[in-house]
């Protein structure tokens, strides 16, 4: 293994591998309690920090669900500058409720949308309402313990596999690779279009699946860009060859902009640019540093930014040099090997069952 500053830190992952280890014990033998419901509770998550694609693997969910029930997003709502549990409003804003829960709720109307901290409080609120939801998408929640979901799809990055990594704070896993045993379906996001099957055994073989254990391989879409703002011009999506031969500064505050940047490349003569942490709030010195990289590279650049930057970026006051040229890249989620129809049975299978 090649050496990094990180492994420094080896003996503080081997405590941190220690204490969610025993948190885990003490959870499934019951000496913590986890909350069970009788509805259908979904929890999407993953083992490694970072972006992971759940997003689209969690609307790809919601437009399974929504035609037939009633169904309800609870998120933690990372970068939201409010507390406690929050019911999304047409008001709201991604510093009120987090930029992906705010995505989602822009995105499919009929979605109820809860951030809370404490999941348990957040589920106590949706089963409150007037209209309670039948299905509830528990995002980001594989750690999150105090509720004991029905059902549980572990999200695995392609690029950065599970086995060869470490625990916080030398690696990026957020729990020993037992956590994976939680999961009824472990899903490798962000592969290849073109994955081989044999590649595919190869990794189900390194992920050790338990015998009731699913493993589903998918890719990540993307989709024709679109303007942030919408115009008078009758199409509001451009194909890769009117942009071919633009200029472009890509802008990208997510966990893993690597593949994002791949793809706006694949738009640009030439390709500038600009990353920020994940969930960051853009700043008017940030915004002021992209209309200036704006105006250096040319009359006809464009700004090409992520799905869930340009929900932060609409609730900006953009200059209008940037707001009537900022495009954005929409995404969805593929599942690999024509195996979409029997992911969908079978997390349905558990829904109507519940």
């Amino acid at each position: 293994m090649e050496f990094t500053p990180r492994l420094l830190l080896l003996p503080f992952s081997w405590l941190f591998c220690f204490i969610t280890r025993t948190r885990n014990f003490l959870y499934n033998r019951g000496v913590f309690k986890s909350k069970s419901y009788d509805l259908p509770i979904i929890s999407v998550g993953n083992i490694t920090v970072g972006g992971t694609g759940k997003t689209p693997l969690t609307e790809l969910l919601i437009r399974t669900f929504s035609p037939e029930f009633r169904c309800a997003l609870l998120s933690r709502g990372y970068g939201r500058k409010t507390k406690g549990p929050v019911l999304a409003t047409e008001s709201s804003t991604p510093l009120s409720i987090g930029d992906e829960p705010r995505q989602m709720q822009l995105k499919y109307p009929t979605l109820k949308v809860m951030v809370a901290e404490k999941r348990v409080l957040g589920i106590s609120k949706l089963l409150k309402l007037t209209d309670p939801p039948q299905v509830i998408l528990m995002d980001d929640a594989y750690q999150h313990r105090a509720v004991n979901p029905g059902f549980s799809i572990l999200v695995v990055d392609y690029f950065r596999p599970m086995h060869k990594d470490f625990c916080l704070p030398a690696g990026n896993l957020r729990e020993p690779l037992s956590g994976r045993k939680r999961a009824n379906i472990m899903i490798v996001n962000k592969c290849p279009a073109d994955l081989t099957k044999r590649e595919s055994e190869i990794i189900t073989r390194k992920l050790c699946p338990l015998a009731h254990q699913q493993i589903f391989f998918s890719c990540i879409d993307y989709q024709p860009p679109k303007k942030l703002f919408k115009t008078t011009e009758p199409d509001t999506s451009l194909s890769a060859g009117k942009f071919s031969k633009r200029p472009i500064l890509a802008v990208a505050g997510i966990g893993n902009p690597v593949p994002f940047f791949k793809e706006a490349r694949k738009y640009a003569s030439q390709l500038e640019t600009l990353s920020f942490r994940d969930h960051h709030d853009f700043t008017s010195g940030d915004i002021q540093k992209m209309a200036h990289t704006l105006k250096n590279m040319g009359s006809q650049t464009i700004v090409l930014t992520t799905e869930k930057d340009a929900v932060r970026l609409k609730d900006k006051d953009l200059p209008l040099e940037l707001s009537g040229k900022t495009w954005y890249i929409p995404i969805e989620l593929e599942i690999l090997f024509n195996e979409q129809d029997t992911f969908i049975k079978t997390v349905e299978h558990y829904v109507k069952k519940n």
